[in-house]
């Protein structure tokens, strides 16, 4: 990650008014080409048999593990998976072969690179998720965005998952600004949660719209997808600014 910021190079007495601004990664920045079933099905058949069942057992243990920001969640969900199902292959083995497919299903749209770029060219910029920290900044370096940002902000290396406070204001901490903004498309994890911790907020919410019908009252303002952050015209003037072109 950088460290080039302008900002950080002058003296605080000197500083404008600034605002750091944090996006999510996983469904705002990265999204995926091939389900999550099928790629447990990809790792676990050449050991064994795969089946719905031990899917559902890989999820529930992945999602307990990852939520209690246990050092590796994937060995752990993968275990349980052993416990329950006989395969060739440690818990080990299968979480490193599933790591990598993961990792090389992820897609970045050209828009989502260009956006933190742009925006990382005139403030202090992070990326803030929940995962585990190895496979997120695998995610974050595949696809260049460490190149554009200052910080990133990981669940399982900070204790505390989203909508959690300590997260978010551990983020703060990392970056020296005035005012904040984060972008995420989670509405109760990422919108909520940053609002709380006293953060502006964008939400994307997807082509399909906020999710449940939920009217993103708690959102500064609402995106489709982060393409339409390179024209922020028509975004709310609390959040437009660090998404302005410095041209």
């Amino acid at each position: 990650m950088r460290r080039t910021n302008s900002y950080f190079s002058v003296p605080r007495d000197e500083q404008r008014v600034t605002t750091a601004v944090y996006f999510d990664l996983d469904g705002t920045l990265c999204t995926y080409a091939v389900p999550f079933a099928d790629l447990f099905e990809a790792t676990v058949s050449p050991y064994g048999e795969s089946s719905d069942a031990a899917y559902e057992t890989y999820v529930d243990r992945l999602l307990e593990a990852l939520e209690r920001c246990e050092a590796d969640p994937y060995r752990e969900a993968f275990g349980a998976v052993a416990t329950a199902t006989e395969l060739d292959a440690t818990p080990e083995t299968l979480a490193r072969e599933y790591r990598q497919r993961e990792l090389e299903a992820t897609t970045a749209p050209a828009a989502a690179t260009q956006t933190v770029e742009r925006v990382g060219k005139t403030c202090p910029t992070g990326i803030l998720t929940n995962g585990n920290g190895r496979q997120q900044r695998a995610k974050v370096e595949r696809h260049g965005f460490d190149e554009s940002i200052d910080e990133i902000v990981v669940s399982s290396d900070v204790g505390a998952w989203k909508p959690d406070r300590r997260i978010f204001d551990a983020a703060i901490e990392r970056l020296p600004a005035d005012e904040y903004v984060f972008v995420g498309d989670d509405y109760e994890a990422d919108i909520v949660g940053a609002r709380d911790a006293g953060l502006r907020t964008v939400y994307v919410t997807g082509d399909d719209g906020p999710e449940g019908n939920e009217p993103a009252a708690a959102a500064d303002a609402v995106v489709s997808n982060v393409e339409e952050l390179l024209e922020p015209e028509s975004l709310p003037a609390p959040v437009r600014k660090p998404f302005e072109s410095s041209r």
